[in-house]
């Protein structure tokens, strides 16, 4: 038999733990939450380890530099506040390239007009030119964000290499040119390479290389009128820091040249090759 106290108690018992269950269903309540951020993709490991501290977690993806969050109110606000800390407006950089050995070119690069717009830039690329008593040197500048890739093409590279001597003795067979970026040959494409910087807070600037892959250009056989259409693969990604402002060699321009008669007069094939460094500076 039941008794009024036992049954009170009862009631009772069954209040508090109706009212707990409902507070922690209130409290787990998930959703989803779009974040506009500058850093995209590099913002994940934070937040996903400031999500993972909390009782209640959550998930994080990305999607076109948007964080897209499902998880408690809590938790999202806790992930706005780290933002506000670690997700700032990228700064404009200008990377520079050129190709030579003169050593004395000048790194004072004007700082050019970049539209910033939460990723989106607008800057273009200007080969200049300044002569000197030694030779021409030609400089390509392409301005970006930290974090942001910057195309430098393939012939672009070419267009920098002006010191190549064009050899005067008779049966001269073009020069067989690669482009060698941190001891690797690059593929004939017709698109060249990327270059990331992004400004460290150390001052210094990490720079990722990497080759665009979406076309190759085909190469013929010097030897049968049939074009060879074999496609080959390459995958061209490094690393690396510099000191930003200074000129840091990344490759070389490798030409190759064989002649069938020397200066003597003797008529034999003589080889030749001329490597020219490839720079760059970001600053």
């Amino acid at each position: 038999m039941v008794t009024p106290t036992k049954a009170i108690k009862v009631v009772l018992l069954s209040v508090i733990v109706f009212s707990t269950l409902n507070i922690s269903a209130q409290a787990a309540t998930f959703q989803t939450y779009v974040i506009d951020t500058y850093g995209g993709d590099t913002l994940l490991p934070a937040v996903r380890q400031q999500l993972n501290n909390n009782r209640d977690g959550g998930t994080v993806t990305t999607y076109q530099d948007k964080l897209v969050l499902h998880t408690t109110a809590a938790n999202y606000q806790a992930v706005q506040q780290l933002l506000t800390q670690i997700d700032g407006q990228p700064q404009a950089l200008t990377v520079a390239v050129r190709v030579g050995n003169n050593s004395s070119v000048q790194g004072n690069i004007e700082q050019g007009q970049v539209i910033i717009s939460n990723r989106g830039i607008q800057g273009s690329g200007i080969i200049h030119q300044s002569n000197s008593q030694q030779q021409t040197n030609n400089l390509y500048q392409v301005q970006t964000l930290s974090g942001s890739a910057a195309s430098i093409s393939t012939g672009t590279l070419y267009a920098l290499n002006q010191t190549y001597d064009v050899n005067r003795y008779t049966n001269y067979k073009s020069p067989s040119v690669q482009i060698v970026i941190q001891q690797q040959v690059l593929l004939p494409t017709t698109q060249g390479i990327t270059v990331t910087p992004r400004l460290l807070p150390t001052g210094q600037v990490e720079v990722t290389l990497s080759q665009v892959e979406e076309k190759l250009a085909r190469s013929y056989s010097t030897s049968q009128k049939n074009s060879n259409h074999a496609i080959q693969g390459q995958r061209l990604d490094t690393t690396i820091i510099i000191p930003r402002g200074q000129w840091v060699t990344i490759g070389q321009i490798s030409q190759s040249s064989q002649n069938q008669r020397a200066s003597d007069g003797s008529n034999r094939a003589i080889d030749s090759t001329k490597n020219t460094p490839i720079w760059i500076m970001v600053q």
